[in-house]
């Protein structure tokens, strides 16, 4: 399974506060725990619980979907998170997009957190009164569609973790099923993950995730494309 999406004992245990809010706690890895090097101990000990992903699970170079975000705000600490994606397949990347002053931003982070590229779109504003005028029903619909954007908003420290939301899925497709890539934004002011999953016989999957409850709300079954 991807490395993004290993439900290992130490993630069950330690992201145990985060998976009881999504009903999928797991008490019963403690024996796992008792197993593990006194190095990886060193580390779980250590570990402030901010991420998916534990430092014995996840290499420490890399970043998790809450580090991509943090990236994103260093550098645009005003913005509003809107969707967070991740492509796992080829090259792990990240995606984030947010809103911030009237502009709509893309960030490319690779898993290291490398950030490969930017695109900023801003709004355009008429440069006079006349245009403004003439042009005043398009500036009205690039406002409007400003606005929407901004409601679509969230805060990633609400949602459930990536990991939460795959096991949920494959408690609907089976636990063959692993994740290639998802996405997490709102649909029609829902916010959900968008899973696409593959299980080893070629059999693929799209399910959605309610994103603070778990609840898997749709469940598309589709002939593999990879």
């Amino acid at each position: 399974m991807k490395k993004m999406f290993r439900l290992g004992a130490t993630v069950m245990a330690f992201g145990a506060g985060l998976m009881m809010a999504a009903g999928v706690a797991n008490a019963a890895n403690t024996a796992a725990m008792q197993s593990m090097p006194a190095d990886q101990m060193a580390k779980i000990s250590s570990w402030n619980g901010v991420g998916s992903v534990v430092p014995s699970v996840l290499p420490l170079s890399d970043v998790d979907y809450k580090g991509v975000v943090t990236t994103f705000k260093s550098i645009y600490p005003d913005a509003q998170i809107t969707s967070i994606s991740y492509d796992g397949k080829h090259n792990p990347t990240y995606e984030v997009e947010g809103y911030a002053g009237g502009q709509k931003i893309e960030m490319h982070i690779r898993e290291t957190g490398e950030i490969l590229g930017t695109e900023v779109k801003p709004m355009k504003h008429g440069s006079n009164g006349k245009h403004m005028k003439q042009h005043g029903s398009m500036m009205y619909g690039q406002a409007m569609k400003g606005m929407h954007g901004m409601s679509k908003a969230f805060d990633v420290n609400d949602i459930i973790i990536p990991e939460v939301a795959e096991t949920k899925a494959q408690e609907k497709v089976g636990g063959t099923f692993e994740a290639m890539d998802w996405s997490v934004e709102k649909d029609n002011g829902r916010l959900m993950y968008e899973l696409d999953m593959i299980d080893g016989s070629g059999k693929e999957a799209e399910v959605k995730v309610d994103a603070m409850t778990g609840e898997v709300i749709n469940v598309k079954m589709k002939t593999s494309k990879y």
